[in-house]
């Protein structure tokens, strides 16, 4: 069983950064040019945009980690989602937000994505 730690790492942080990334490029296009406006606009769209944008790039990571071993993939994948949603959970902790279950309902759906993505590396290998 191999599981590359330094490739997991670079996925998750990629996972973060680029969710930022789709929900900024969102406010850019589609909000207002209000700063204050435009502020808010990206509090409501982050409340979806963060969670899916998270699940979906946490299945592109999971996939990127394991597409190039021979066993293990799964498990590397899945690692992808944990760590996401690890480092997830730790920013809202330490940022003091309020429990809401979308919380719960994204970081679970980071780990079953990068699982998937780790699952489909091994299928399109076969």
């Amino acid at each position: 069983m191999k599981i590359r730690f330094g490739h997991i790492i670079l996925a998750a942080i990629g996972v973060e950064v680029l969710a930022i990334v789709v929900l900024i490029s969102i406010v850019a296009v589609f909000g207002p040019s209000n700063q204050a406006a435009a502020e808010e606009y990206a509090q409501k769209m982050g409340y979806w945009v963060g969670p899916i944008a998270g699940i979906v790039l946490c299945a592109v990571g999971g996939w990127w980690v394991a597409k190039e071993m021979h066993s293990s993939q799964v498990l590397n994948g899945f690692l992808v989602g944990c760590v996401v949603a690890t480092i997830d959970a730790s920013m809202l902790s330490m940022a003091g937000v309020e429990f809401q279950t979308i919380f719960v309902v994204s970081n679970v759906g980071k780990v079953i994505a990068g699982g998937v993505g780790g699952w489909l590396a091994a299928r399109l290998k076969e």
